[in-house]
Order: C-alpha cells, then sequence, then structure tokens
C-alpha cells in the first residue's frame, strides 16, 4: 500500500506522513506548489516525482484557501482512481465561510444565526436591526485571522469601514456566550468517520477568538454523546473523512468551522494523545477498504436469500431526500430508460421491480 502526501510542508502534514510510515509499505511527500496540472493527452503531470499519481492507493491532499482551485482539480482528477479523503466541492465549501455555513445548514447542522452582506452599505443597514454583541468575519481566513467582536453599532461601524477598502462581503454572526470571563470553543478532529481526539480552547484575556494560534490555550475534555455525532455529522456533510470540527457550546452546540486541513501539534500537546498516528491508520483503513470495494466493481459482499434474490452490499447514501445508487445496480437488474417500476415499501426496506404492462394487457 502506497500513500502520497500533498501539502505546503507544515508540520502536522511531517507528522501525519511519518506516522504513516507505521502502516502503508511506502510514504511520498509532495509539495502542492510543485503540483503541475495539465488538462491534456498527457493527463496529470507532477515536477519532483517520476510516477503516476494514479499509482498511489492514497492521496492526501492538504493546503490553504490560497490553492482551493488546485486542490479541486487535483483531487477531481483522482477521486475515482485512488482513496482521497476530501471530496472535490469539499475544499470549496470547507475553505469559504459562507458557502461552509449554507452546506451545513442544508444538512441539518445547527449553526449561529447569521447574516451574509455584499457590501458596506447593506451591512451598516442591518446594524440597527440586531442586537449586540456581534461577530464580523471575511468568508475566507483561518486561525482566528480575519475574526473581529463588536460590542456596539459604533465599533461595528468602524470595522466594516475599515474592511470596505478591501471591497470584501461580510458574515455578521450572533455573539454566543461561552465562558464567563473568557470565550471557549471545541476543537474535534474526526478521522475516518469517529473522533480521535477533543479539547476545550480557552481564548487569552478578553479575546473572542479561541484558537491556539491566536495565544488561546486548551485542555483535554470528553465530549458528550451529542456533540460527538454533531462533529461526525459535519465531516460527513462537507464530504471529508479527515477535519477539524469547531463547535461552540452555548446553550445549544453550534458548528462554526469545519477545517480541511487543521494543525495537529496543539491539540496533541494539550491531549497527550497521538492523533498524527490516528488520522494516518485511518487513511489506511479507508484506503485498504476503498481497494477491496474497487476489485469488486463496487460491491462488498454477494449473498442470495431465501428467495433466490442476490444481496449486494454497496457504497450508496442519500442526498436531500434521493436515494443515490450506482449505475452498475440498474444494469445488473435489467432496468433501461423509459421502464416503469413498482416500488414495495415498508419501514427499513424497499424492493423495486419492473411494471409489466404487457404481461397486464394479456391477463
Amino acid at each position: 500500500m502506497k500513500l502520497c502526501v500533498i501539502s505546503l510542508g507544515g508540520e502536522s502534514s511531517k507528522l501525519i506522513a511519518k506516522e504513516a510510515e507505521n502502516f502503508f509499505d511506502s510514504v511520498t511527500e509532495i509539495g502542492l506548489k510543485n503540483i503541475e496540472l495539465l488538462l491534456g493527452d498527457k493527463g496529470l503531470v507532477v515536477k519532483d516525482h517520476e510516477g503516476e499519481l494514479s499509482d498511489f492507493d492514497a492521496i492526501y491532499v492538504r493546503g490553504s484557501h490560497r490553492y482551493i482551485l488546485l486542490q479541486r482539480a487535483l483531487t477531481r482528477a483522482l477521486y475515482k482512481k485512488v482513496y482521497m479523503p476530501i471530496r472535490p466541492n469539499a475544499f470549496t465549501l470547507g475553505h469559504n465561510k459562507l458557502l461552509g455555513s449554507l452546506e451545513l445548514q442544508q444538512k441539518g447542522i445547527n449553526i449561529p444565526t447569521s447574516y451574509f452582506v455584499a457590501n458596506a452599505k447593506q451591512a451598516k443597514k442591518l446594524l440597527g436591526e440586531i442586537n449586540f454583541p456581534i461577530i464580523i468575519k471575511i468568508p475566507e481566513g483561518t486561525q482566528g485571522k480575519g475574526v473581529m467582536f463588536a460590542d456596539s453599532e459604533s465599533s461595528a461601524r468602524s470595522m466594516i469601514d475599515a474592511l470596505d477598502v478591501f471591497k470584501q462581503p461580510y458574515i455578521i454572526q450572533e455573539y454566543i456566550e461561552t465562558g464567563e470571563v473568557k470565550s471557549e470553543d471545541i476543537r474535534v478532529i474526526v478521522a475516518g468517520g469517529k473522533v480521535v481526539g477533543a479539547m476545550k480552547r480557552v481564548s487569552h484575556s478578553t479575546d473572542v477568538r479561541a484558537n491556539i494560534h491566536a495565544d488561546g490555550k486548551g485542555e483535554i475534555m470528553t465530549l458528550n454523546p451529542e456533540t460527538e455525532k454533531m462533529s461526525v455529522k459535519a465531516a460527513r456533510a462537507l464530504g471529508v473523512d479527515i477535519a477539524a470540527i469547531d463547535i461552540l457550546q452555548g446553550r445549544k452546540a453550534s458548528v462554526i468551522e469545519v477545517n480541511l486541513s487543521p494543525g495537529l501539534k496543539g491539540i496533541m500537546k494539550y491531549t497527550g494523545k497521538n492523533i498524527a498516528r490516528d488520522v494516518a491508520k485511518a487513511l489506511y483503513d479507508k484506503a485498504v477498504e476503498f481497494k477491496k470495494k474497487k476489485e469488486l466493481g463496487g460491491t462488498k459482499k454477494v449473498v442470495s436469500d431465501e428467495n433466490g434474490f442476490d444481496e449486494q452490499y454497496i457504497e450508496s447514501h442519500i442526498d436531500k431526500g434521493s436515494l443515490c445508487l450506482p449505475r452498475f445496480v440498474t444494469k445488473g437488474v435489467g432496468f433501461v430508460n423509459g421502464d416503469d417500476l413498482v416500488v414495495k415499501l415498508k419501514k427499513g426496506e424497499m424492493r423495486i421491480t419492473k411494471h409489466n404492462i404487457r404481461k397486464e394487457e394479456e391477463d
């Protein structure tokens, strides 16, 4: 099994690559800035790497919002060929606070009450209709950058005037009280569909940003079942197997961000857990699972029931109420475009058969 880690060469990426050597037969690190994506007969060309990227069993792409298009294009080209823990469109959703919040809300995950405005005039008009204090954010930003706290309309107007120089849209959110003196939030690391680490982050002095990069401090904590479930659901909502979920625990827990390339140094320090190893293990387990499914053409197992039906356990999902099945399912049962189908339903079970109109006419 071969893993490729494509990143900006940060410490967390290197930690994961190092731990992955305990599971994979080989681990290759490639700089994201050295990637060349050629959309032609030659396919993908990667500097400093002689082999084809599709020869790897797993590719983990990490990087900042500055490289969204490259990350998404690279993943789009390889997503169905090798295991990749982040879906192509997740890079757009995860690196943009506006789009990410919309996706979470549509998937039924609680987020703070938020307003999205495109210019300073709209933002100032909104200030007279909301309660203070508030949080003002820019759509793209990490490590607590671009997050401002306004306790009055006058301070908010000053911040909006400053942002207007850069012609930035604004995200204005309700301020959720999380601590008596200092602000705090919860950072959860999800890997392979489960929580592998969590810590409470407490802000420095009166700073509303609890991020470790903003001089916040951390402490280990045990999540309650509801928050753990919310974390896993948030990662799944954006289409990622590995992510950090940031949560505010007010009267009701709210997800404020899903980070696709989380730093691990801080949470490993405060929890005492080797989370980099947990992430590497999740990469390996998912890569093995992906390879087995690929070898079986997408099915996990085939058995026959007492009525002679072949039961094929497949990877499928329900999106916005619609059940999506792989193409080989309809092909295998002989359904074609234009067929009339009969659907029989009962709780936890559905059976679909072709409606034979000709037979009814003969009868």
